[in-house]
């Protein structure tokens, strides 16, 4: 999915077809069941459209922004991510709340508030549908702690009940069958987040020592779990056009001792069939290696440690042409 396509895909809350229809369900911490809210209808069209403005101020107008998938993700900003990993029990809400008449109302008598952890916002019309992610913060749940007051007639006084602030920032939508992460730094700090991303980088460390080329495998295997780290490992096993184009080790190691950003930062075995990775500086260098993520400009010769990577076909080269490939 293209910025262009994600945009497309919501402008249905401009024009819907028939009416706009907004319904929330609370999702209740340590994972909890999750209930719809009854919400005076009155009040309906005021929130439909709080949510309305921030998917345009949040999304559509970000005009500066991409779409990659969340397998890809580093350290780039203005970005939203697909969700190509496993998918955490919570997301999994976007979509089995649409449709589903037999969950219970929110009730006052046997629920609170503070226990609520996120909202499922659901904006459809007669043909289209979206499902929104928003995690509370402590200054949505007004009355979680401290002490109250409110104005009664000329005097202050202590007000003990919660309330529940409604704002349009949400961190995920669901569109087109498709789960984009809006806000990757609020999920990665919830969800179980860390959990999914070690798993993955696990899988690409696999990868890694199967080709056999790092000599110290353990000097990885104790960061997958530094949140860090492990989200540049996660491109390897998924991503990587190294592995994905079988460069022999011979090849990655020849580059890396000539290319000067490499050259005299790694280490090697005796027979230098190897990586020995023995300081962070070579860990990260050697994850760039893999994600062809150093490059060489053919035009100025200049070279460059590049995260974007739009990749572009070629076509009619001649056989004989000189050109510079990353390895």
């Amino acid at each position: 999915m293209t910025k262009e396509e994600l945009n497309q895909a919501l402008q249905f809350i401009n024009n819907p077809q028939g009416e706009l229809q907004i319904i929330l369900y609370t999702l209740f911490k340590n994972g909890g069941d999750i209930k719809k809210i009854d919400i005076r209808v009155d009040d309906l069209p005021q929130i439909r459209e709080i949510f309305i403005q921030g998917i345009k101020s949040y999304v559509v107008e970000k005009d500066d922004h991409v779409v990659l998938p969340l397998s890809t993700a580093d350290e780039r900003v203005n970005c939203f991510y697909t969700y190509d990993l496993e998918l955490p029990d919570e997301l999994t809400y976007l979509e089995s709340v649409i449709g589903n008449d037999d969950l219970d109302n929110f009730n006052f008598q046997d629920d609170q508030l503070s226990e609520i952890d996120a909202l499922i916002v659901i904006l459809a019309d007669n043909d289209f549908e979206i499902s929104l992610f928003k995690k509370l913060t402590p200054v949505e749940v007004v009355g979680r702690g401290g002490y109250m007051l409110w104005k009664s007639n000329e005097r202050f006084e202590r007000f003990d009940e919660q309330l529940l602030r409604i704002t349009p920032r949400f961190q995920v939508i669901r569109v087109n069958n498709e789960v984009v992460i809006i806000d990757l730094n609020t999920i990665e700090k919830s969800l179980g987040f860390h959990d999914v991303i070690t798993r993955e980088a696990s899988a690409s460390l696999d990868v890694i020592r199967q080709m056999e080329i790092v000599s110290n495998i353990e000097s990885l295997e104790e960061l997958v779990t530094d949140v860090s780290f492990a989200r540049k490992l996660t491109r390897v096993a998924k991503n990587s056009p190294v592995i994905q184009n079988n460069i022999p080790n011979t090849d990655i190691i020849a580059f890396s001792k000539r290319y000067p950003i490499t050259r005299n930062k790694m280490r090697y075995n005796e027979d230098e069939s190897q990586f020995n990775l023995d300081t962070r500086v070579s860990k990260d260098l050697f994850i760039k290696i893999l994600n062809d993520d150093l490059l060489t400009s053919e035009l100025t010769r200049l070279y460059y440690d590049s995260l974007a990577k739009d990749g572009v076909g070629i076509e009619n080269v001649d056989e004989n042409q000189d050109a510079d490939n990353t390895l």
